[in-house]
């Protein structure tokens, strides 16, 4: 029997940030936690019944909600708004705003100007062509619009229209069709057969999930020890069982290699969920998800706020990826999120990773998660030697350019004789390479030589990035291109570049090693999971020697003639300003070797560094992640930082300078004082501006036992927010930039 009946006044919950709930009569009856449409100001919103209304205003002055519909989210669901809204300072609105995101979700398939790919067209294929295609490839090559072309493609009108009229794309008006999920029903192929660590791993979790309940699971495995295999075991226990499952991974890690190993053992490709999908097959998904007919879903972050029907599981692949940290549309951890909607639902979570973050490997010392570890490579595999070179003593060697080259001047190397000598000797004898370095791009800083000059963003208070490729300088924060001088601008004397990118790497690996074949991956040259997959393809089918890349080749991959991995700056984390930068460079790091040595033959990586002694770059070679981490996590306990203590950022940004200080000021004045509570500011944030905003920050910090958000809203409350300035506000930040 449904809760309210017709007539009844409730509170609505509107998904947009500014709201708690807004009372409205039922025009039909009504469950807590049903669909409704109502009108806001005359414009429509799918709410959901958040409760008994409570509004003091006449009878008369109350609106009637337009529709009521029979779909609904649970009272568990309704819950996890409102803890997650206390967490993270989100409204609960805000937090709705992240499940309703489907603006047309329950409106039929509407009659539209839709566009198909002409793959018979002979028309010359550009980079940003490419991405069109890749587009439609990505999403079944179903017919799309204008709109969703380009925001999937992330290619201009221009792009698109000159493919219409070229013939590339075809017209056509037709209404979106409903996707029957019949296909998307699974079974145990039966073709894994675990060795005795991974079924020791499975049985534990499976039997979790039989008894019923919530529990977490770290399942703590190095890199090939096949804990994919071990989680699809629990995700079959839990599917077969009547109950939904969601695989939540980062947006890299949603690769080939995966969907394969996934259709391989449940004999039907999966339901994903990610950001480069129509609008039309993201309503689709999520209705498909609250209906029921979808119970299984592989996703980034954002497919946890998907209308799950009957969750029994969730398992967070990679679970120390900063990728799950979300910080446009409010700021909130996806894993964190998970682990907070299994424990009040009532059901078993799975992290997994090889190199899991501190706050996890805490929540096991303390008892909250049981550790399941896996310690040996599947099928055999043995882990690969690393080495570091130190570059103090093994100085790179200069190249030259082509004397047909615009510059054929000496250029100073960055692959030191020793690295140069292994890519060399294991290229001979017919195995790959990999040479990571996180830095996109040629050239990090453009300088003239004389004045001192140094290209920067005008939005933006960082310099601009040179991309040869691209041929302009990129400002990595907007996007902002600007044409790269001949000159410099102020004295007119030569500009230089310094430092190294991928590209530059590339650059001198072709001097180098000139018959060796390369490839790029980073996000300035993958466009779209279908080109990491071309650059997979060749990888495996052994088109490509080197690959040069950035962290997108740091987990996922699978190359079994993979022997050899270089890391070219192995510093380059290492002294940031954050207090997990320690942390963040060993996980990297180890990911990256990880990919070496996974098929028969023995993998060895180099790791060029000035610092060869660093506790990170020893705990690496020799393989101690455990006790790297009990020195790293000691640390923190002695300055209170995470995951002994907490941390509340407030961002503060406005349009103008003055605005931005006298607020700030103001925050500072109305700060209130607590025992225990400690805040820091305001200061200038690291990145000051920021497309044309400028920035400051405070933070505030207290002890692991110490509740900082009711004191952060008591504060927040009483300073009024001018509307030319935005507020952040971040729980444990991620980033301090």
């Amino acid at each position: 029997m449904d809760m309210f009946k017709t007539g009844d006044v409730v509170k609505i919950l509107i998904p947009n940030v500014v709201n708690a709930g807004y009372d409205y009569r039922l025009t039909a009856p009504a469950d807590l936690g049903s669909f409704v449409r109502v009108s806001v100001m005359n414009r429509p919103y799918i709410g959901v019944v958040y409760g008994i209304g409570d509004s003091a205003l006449p009878p008369e002055k109350i609106k009637n909600t337009i529709d009521v519909f029979p779909e609904h989210l649970s009272v568990a669901d309704l819950q996890w708004i409102q803890k997650m809204s206390n967490w993270t300072l989100m409204t609960p609105g805000a937090v709705l705003r992240l499940i309703v995101n489907v603006p047309d979700a329950f409106s039929p398939p509407r009659m539209e100007q839709l566009y198909v790919y002409n793959h018979d067209d002979k028309i010359r294929m550009t980079d940003a062509r490419q991405s069109v295609a890749d587009a439609f490839a990505s999403n079944d090559n179903d017919a799309m619009s204008i709109s969703d072309i380009q925001n999937i493609a992330h290619v201009s009108g221009a792009v698109v229209r000159g493919m219409i009229t070229h013939g590339a794309l075809i017209p056509t008006v037709a209404r979106r069709r409903e996707t029957d999920f019949s296909q998307y029903q699974y079974h145990d192929m039966g073709n894994v057969t675990l060795n005795a660590e991974q079924s020791a791993a499975a049985h534990e979790i499976c039997t979790a999930i039989d008894n019923g309940g919530f529990s977490v699971y770290l399942l703590d495995g190095i890199t090939g020890s096949g804990k994919t295999q071990v989680y699809f075991d629990a995700a079959w226990r839990a599917y077969s069982r009547g109950a939904s499952v969601l695989l939540m991974m980062p947006e890299i890690a949603l690769t080939a290699q995966f969907m394969s190993r996934y259709e391989r053992r449940f004999g039907a490709a999966p339901v994903v969920w990610h950001s480069n999908l129509t609008a039309a097959r993201r309503r689709e998904i999520w209705r498909g998800v609250l209906r029921g007919d979808i119970r299984m879903v592989v996703g980034t972050r954002s497919a946890l706020f998907l209308p799950w029907q009957n969750l029994g599981l969730i398992v967070v692949d990679e679970e120390h990826d900063t990728s799950y940290k979300q910080e446009d549309m409010g700021n909130y951890h996806a894993r964190d999120m998970a682990v907070l909607r299994a424990k009040i639902a009532g059901f078993p979570i799975v992290l997994a990773s090889a190199t899991p973050s501190a706050e996890t490997l805490q929540n096991v010392a303390d008892g909250k998660y049981k550790c399941l570890k896996l310690t040996s490579r599947f099928g055999g595999a043995s882990l690969p030697k690393i080495e570091t070179i130190d570059m103090r003593e093994n100085r790179p060697t200069q190249y030259t350019l082509p004397t047909d080259a615009d510059d054929a001047a000496p250029r100073a190397g960055y692959l030191s004789p020793l690295l140069c000598d292994a890519v060399h000797d294991t290229l001979a004898a017919g195995h790959q390479v990999m040479l990571f370095i996180n830095r996109r791009g040629f050239a990090p800083i453009v300088q003239c030589k004389k004045c001192g000059w140094v290209a920067q963003c005008p939005d933006c208070s960082v310099g601009m990035t040179y991309h040869k490729h691209l041929g302009k300088l990129l400002c990595h924060m907007c996007g902002r291109t600007m044409t790269l001088p001949s000159q410099c601008p102020t004295c007119g004397n030569e500009i230089s570049y310094r430092g190294a990118g991928l590209e530059k790497i590339q650059e001198e690996v072709s001097i180098k090693f000139p018959t060796a074949r390369t490839a790029l991956v980073s996000s300035d040259t993958i466009l779209s999971r279908q080109a990491l997959e071309r650059i997979v393809h060749k990888m495996e089918n052994g088109e490509t020697d080197i690959v040069i890349g950035t962290q997108i080749l740091a987990k996922g991959h699978h190359f079994p003639n993979l022997t050899l991995v270089g890391v070219v700056d192995a510093d380059m984390g290492l002294f940031g300003t954050d207090f997990r930068a320690a942390e963040h460079t060993f996980q990297q790091l180890f990911q990256v070797a990880g990919r070496a040595g996974r098929g028969d033959a023995p993998g060895r990586v180099l790791l060029q560094t000035y610092q060869p002694d660093h506790p990170v770059l020893t705990a690496i070679c020799d393989g101690n992640r455990d006790a790297f981490m009990a020195t790293d996590m000691a640390a923190r306990r002695v300055a209170k930082m995470p995951p002994y203590g907490q941390l509340i950022a407030l961002i503060i940004e406005a349009n103008k300078e003055s605005t931005l200080k006298n607020f700030c000021a103001a925050l500072a004045a109305a700060a209130p004082t607590a025992n225990g509570v400690k805040i820091m500011g305001p200061i200038a944030a690291q990145i000051y501006q920021v497309r044309n905003w400028y920035r400051m920050r405070f933070l505030v910090a207290g002890d692991a036992r110490t509740m900082l958000q009711p004191f952060v809203a008591h504060w927040l409350a009483h300073v009024r927010t001018p509307a030319n300035v935005r507020v952040k506000i971040d729980v444990n930040p991620q980033n301090f930039m």
